[in-house]
């Protein structure tokens, strides 16, 4: 392996995935050495959390999944803590250390690693000539340093490639093991300049390839847009439903999820389905009964007789035709109900499943339906389970069933007795699901089911161009994302207003900050504690619909009655929100769009519900902003994309104070997520869901607790923060407010409100 000096520099990157569509170009099924990874890929930093990292070495069952170690900083950590600290800071996604780690030393899947492969964990630092105890290279010994280095030097080979000859270069030949190679992008050449090797970077490619290129779980039912036939996913293969009779046995055709031909193309063709499911078939004199991917074989043929079977039904088949199916438990005369039975107790109202002389309990009576179409509940009694024994299993749902969790705002595909969380509407819509098919349980089911690995959809590619500069960022969450006029050659942190030089000023004990504003108050007295440049005026950016819902409330809202969706008076700019013409959503659901993930068009859908109001309502936002002495501040629109809403740090503490007063406010502020279904659906997705657009409230282990928050963040503005925080100890109460905040990167921006509201605690 060929390696160089890490230098460490830090850069703004957009997100280069946008999880919507399939990808545009058909993945390899057979090794490419001139395309292994696109750039894309490999810099999509936010394709995992350290709970997604952590879910995803728990199911590969290695020692990774509970080491506890020291990372580059000297600090103990998890291994997934240590791993998503790197991609973070170096922006290179985790996946590609995971894989890296794998590639190197086995160590995802090794369940007893030697303390070799754990202080050489990505092989940095060691040459194929090098010994492990050279002197030189004990620098980068250590499980912390190799996943911090492997991920660093991606990310300075991204910075440098122009700069240094020794880096391997996109559209350039080199000659790898004796093969000329030309790398398609800077991703595949950075990879052969740190491993020079033909047979390595397979090895990684293959890795990527079993562990991030099927994205469908098993147990998808899946078809093409070209054609009628109909495949489930299992084992990572498709097997052919042969007739429609043999699918509507098994599954339910409404959970057929329809794919581009190149996406179906991908999987891997296993045997067909043939045989209708609960049918009976005999093969000479032997009769069985289909149980899914089982067969039953009967005693005799008098059982079948004296089940029922008609005997006009009986198929007859060769033993090619059951080549493959496992052979079930044996059915015999006094088995009454080969296929089970479901029974509602009457007596605790318990739903039971009862087979072959054993009973479960069904969980959940929400999932009867989905487990067992062809059982409907009959009532009866506890007696009934007399003499039965109980099962060694609980029911729990197929692969491939969508739940929903009682009082959570997640939703997720079972696979492999696992739940794994879909990670946003847009991987749900992407991917082709159907808000209808999601099955609501409650928690228990939800504690049954471990957490598997999250589910995304692969970003776009793009083999032809490859990216030789690091882009301008890119907003990407759901504050006002517009460029304020910015031309593309423009540097969008000159374009934020900051005080000038002359005129910075404080109040109280000076905090240390880059932050252009902030300014601390005591909640229960307003007074003003610390502050900095309070009295700039800067655009308002998203602080804005915080005044537009304490307005609407004002103005006597009822939270109750649903609004219909005029794109004409009430489609905002940036209009990101997934709203189809003529639908209707709640009031009290718009409001949570608007205020806790800080959606630009409920804003306008609220203000005007009926008719265009907008300008009058602004006029009544002005006069309370004034009538509560926030009198620098003016109002132009109700959800802060234009730039003329201005405000001051010492306004916005009297609009922010005055509204975290009002229980409604604090309450929709105060929230960490939300999820709703539309009153009237007209696409077929009804289901809505999101976290706080404020990464701190969903936090663990603050030494504060957030009461009620909002975010705001255009390119005039910097990013901002207001919160109300409360300190354990003695609950006292502050306002913490930060404006003019110049960190545009997502994973980065609310590490300074962060560190202030800590400093609040500490200190005042």
């Amino acid at each position: 392996m060929h390696v160089q000096k890490k230098h460490t520099i830090s850069v703004f990157l957009t997100l280069l995935g946008i999880f919507l569509l399939f990808p545009a170009a058909l993945i390899a099924t057979d090794f490419n050495p001139n395309f292994i990874i696109s750039d894309q890929e490999l810099q999509n930093y936010n394709t995992m959390n350290t709970s997604d990292i952590q879910a995803f070495l728990q199911g590969k069952g290695g020692y990774l999944s509970t080491l506890i170690t020291q990372d580059c900083d000297g600090n103990t950590k998890s291994a997934a803590e240590i791993i998503y600290k790197a991609a973070q800071e170096s922006q290179i996604n985790p996946k590609y250390l995971l894989v890296k780690l794998q590639k190197e030393q086995s160590l995802v899947t090794a369940a007893e690693p030697t303390q070799k492969q754990l202080d050489w964990a990505t092989g940095y630092g060691v040459c194929d000539s090098c010994s492990m105890s050279d002197p030189d290279i004990q620098k980068f010994k250590g499980f912390g340093t190799q996943v911090d280095r492997a991920a660093g030097i991606m990310r300075w080979y991204y910075n440098n490639v122009n700069s240094e000859s020794w880096i391997m270069k996109a559209n350039t030949t080199y000659q790898i093991d004796g093969t000329t190679v030309q790398p398609a992008n800077l991703a595949t050449a950075f990879l052969y300049t740190y491993t020079p090797h033909l047979h390595g970077n397979e090895n990684f490619w293959k890795l990527w390839q079993n562990w991030f290129e099927q994205v469908y779980p098993n147990g998808s039912l899946l078809k093409s847009t070209h054609s009628s036939d109909v495949y489930i996913l299992q084992d990572g293969k498709k097997r052919k439903f042969k007739t429609m009779t043999a699918l509507v046995t098994r599954y339910n055709p409404k959970m057929i999820i329809t794919i581009p031909p190149s996406e179906l193309a991908r999987y891997e063709n296993g045997a067909d389905i043939s045989l209708p499911n609960y049918s009976v078939v005999r093969n000479g004199s032997q009769y069985y009964l289909i149980d899914y991917d089982f067969i039953r074989p009967f005693a005799s043929a008098d059982v079948v007789r004296a089940l029922g079977y008609n005997p006009d039904e009986i198929v007859d088949i060769t033993s090619n035709d059951i080549v493959g199916y496992l052979t079930g438990p044996t059915i015999t005369a006094d088995i009454k109900n080969p296929l089970g039975k479901l029974v509602e107790a009457k007596e605790n109202k318990e739903i039971y499943y009862i087979i072959n002389g054993t009973y479960s309990t069904l969980p959940d009576k929400a999932l009867a339906s989905a487990i067992f179409p062809y059982l409907t509940i009959t009532k009866g009694s506890l007696k009934d389970l007399e003499g039965l024994n109980p099962g060694t299993d609980i029911t729990l749902p197929k692969d491939g069933t969508l739940i929903g969790i009682t009082g959570s705002n997640k939703i997720y595909v079972v696979e492999a007795g696992k739940k794994r969380h879909i990670a946003s509407e847009e991987v749900f819509n992407g991917l082709g699901y159907n808000w209808k098919n999601i099955i609501w349980v409650n928690q228990f089911v939800g504690i049954l089911l471990p957490d598997g690995e999250p589910l995304y959809v692969r970003i776009a590619t793009n083999t032809s161009t490859p990216q030789t500069t690091t882009p301008t960022p890119t907003p990407t969450d759901s504050d006002n994302a517009n460029n304020g006029g910015q031309t593309s050659e423009e540097n969008p942190v000159e374009l934020m207003v900051k005080t000038p030089e002359d005129k910075v000023s404080y109040i109280g004990t000076q905090f240390t900050t880059d932050m252009d504003a902030y300014i601390i108050a005591d909640y229960t007295t307003g007074k003003i504690l610390a502050g900095k440049n309070i009295d700039t005026v800067r655009p308002m950016a998203s602080f804005v619909k915080v005044m537009t819902g304490y307005q609407l409330l004002v103005d006597g809202i009822n939270l109750n009655n649903p609004t219909t969706y005029n794109s004409a008076t009430q489609k905002a700019a940036y209009h990101n929100f997934r709203i189809a013409e003529g639908e209707k959503i709640l009031n009290k659901d718009l409001m949570s769009a608007m205020l806790v993930s800080s959606i630009n068009t409920p804003a306008r859908m609220l203000v005007n519900r009926t008719i265009n109001q907008e300008a009058a309502f602004i006029k009544r936002m002005n006069a309370t902003a004034k009538s509560i002495g926030a009198t620098k501040t003016v109002f132009t629109d109700s959800y802060g994309f234009d730039t003329k809403n201005v405000t001051t740090a010492r306004d916005y503490l009297s609009i922010f104070l005055t509204a975290v007063k009002n229980a409604d406010m604090r309450a929709y502020l105060g929230a960490k997520n939300y999820q709703y279904d539309e009153v009237l659906d007209k696409d077929g997705k009804p289901h809505h869901y999101d976290i706080s657009s404020n990464v701190l409230a969903n936090k663990s282990g603050l030494p504060y607790s957030i009461v009620a928050s909002k975010t705001g963040f255009l390119y005039e503005s910097g990013t901002g923060l207001a919160m109300m925080i409360e300190r354990p100890g003695d609950k006292k109460q502050f306002i913490v407010i930060t404006m003019g905040n110049p960190e545009f990167d997502e994973t980065k921006r609310f590490d300074a409100p962060d560190q202030l509201a800590r400093w609040t605690i500490e200190n005042l």
